[in-house]
C-alpha cells in the first residue's frame, strides 16, 4: 500500500510542475488575433485585402497568427510588448491537438519591440521575414526569432537583435538566413541543411580581429562560424561574412552590441523544451519505481 501511495505521490508531483509550464506558457498569449476565418480580432490598426494584412499604425501587443498563407505588411510600424509574444505562429499546436501548424506566412516592413519571444514557431513553415526589425528580446536563451521544428523558411534583409539573434531548433532545416544585419549570432540544434549567407555579424571583427576584405567585394576572408549542435551536416558557418552593415531602408543598421533590457529577465521557461523534458522525466522515474519495487518484493 505504502508504495503505492508513493509512486502516486511522485506522479502527481511531477503532473503539477507539467501543468505549471504549460500555464505558463499560456500565459504569453498575445491580444490580437489573425483568426482562422481571416478575421482581426483585439486592434483597429490592421486593415486586411483578402490575405493581405497591413498595419495601419503602432500596436501595442502581440499578434497570435492562426491563419496561414497571409501576408502581414507592418509598413513601417511598430509591434510594442511588455513580454509575450510578438509574432506568434504556433498556433498552440501543442495545447490544442486539433489545431493546424502555420504555413506561409510572410512578416515585412515591421518593427518588432520588447517581446518575451519576439517572433515563436512551433512546426510548419515556409515563413518569410523580409525588411523587419527586431530587437530588444528579453528571452536570452531563444533569441529574436525562435524557429521550432519549422522548416523551409527564408529570413532576409533584416535587422535583428538577440541572444542569440536567430535561434533554428529540434529539427528546424532548409531555412535560409541571408543578407541579414545580425548582432547577437546564431544557433543551430538538431538540425541543419541550412543556407546562412553574406550576413553582416555585428561581432565579426572582434571575433576575428585578423579578418580583412577580399577584393573590395564587401565580403571579409574568414568564415563566421557560429554555435551549431547536433547537426546532420557538421560545423555550419557563413562563407560569406559582410565587412559592414546591410542598408535596410526603413529601419537602418544595427549597434555594434545589442541592446540592453532595463526589465528583468523573464520567468517564462521555454517551451515545447522543457514540457518535453518533464514528459520524459515522468516516464523514467515512473519506470524506475515500478523495477524497484518489482525487484524489491521479488527479494522479499
Amino acid at each position: 500500500m505504502r508504495k503505492g501511495v508513493a509512486l502516486l505521490f511522485v506522479l502527481i508531483v511531477l503532473a503539477g510542475l507539467l501543468t505549471t509550464y504549460t500555464s505558463n506558457v499560456k500565459a504569453q498569449s498575445t491580444n490580437i488575433y489573425i483568426s482562422s476565418d481571416g478575421s482581426v480580432v483585439g486592434t483597429n490598426n490592421i486593415q486586411h485585402n483578402g490575405d493581405r494584412y497591413v498595419l495601419t499604425g503602432n500596436i501595442s501587443g502581440g499578434i497570435a497568427v492562426q491563419k496561414s498563407n497571409i501576408i502581414i505588411d507592418g509598413a513601417g510600424y511598430t509591434l510594442q510588448g511588455s513580454g509575450g509574444t510578438g509574432i506568434d505562429l504556433t498556433n498552440n499546436v501543442t495545447q490544442v491537438p486539433s489545431s493546424r501548424e502555420i504555413w506561409n506566412v510572410t512578416v515585412e516592413k515591421l518593427r518588432i519591440m520588447n517581446f518575451n519571444f519576439s517572433v515563436y514557431t512551433n512546426g510548419g513553415g515556409n515563413h518569410t521575414f523580409y525588411d523587419d526589425y527586431i530587437g530588444n528580446t528579453t528571452n536570452v536563451v531563444r533569441g529574436g526569432i525562435f524557429f521550432w521544428g519549422t522548416g523551409g523558411s527564408n529570413i532576409t534583409y533584416c535587422t535583428i537583435s538577440g541572444t542569440p539573434a536567430i535561434d533554428l531548433d529540434f529539427v528546424s532545416s532548409g531555412n535560409s538566413v541571408t543578407e541579414n544585419n545580425l548582432s547577437g549570432s546564431l544557433w543551430v540544434q538538431l538540425g541543419g541543411d541550412e543556407t546562412v549567407y553574406r550576413n553582416y555579424w555585428a561581432d565579426y571583427l572582434t571575433k576575428y580581429p585578423n579578418a580583412t576584405e577580399i577584393d573590395s567585394s564587401g565580403v571579409g576572408n574568414t568564415p563566421y562560424v557560429f554555435y551549431s549542435h547536433g547537426l546532420a551536416g557538421g560545423v555550419l558557418q557563413d562563407n560569406n561574412p559582410l565587412m559592414e552593415p546591410i542598408s535596410i531602408p526603413n529601419f537602418g543598421a544595427p549597434s555594434s552590441s545589442p541592446p540592453k533590457s532595463s526589465s528583468p529577465l523573464p520567468s517564462i521557461p521555454e517551451f515545447p523544451s522543457r514540457a518535453i523534458l518533464l514528459v520524459v522525466t515522468t516516464i523514467i522515474v515512473t519506470s524506475g519505481l515500478i523495477v524497484y519495487h518489482k525487484r524489491k518484493g521479488k527479494a522479499v
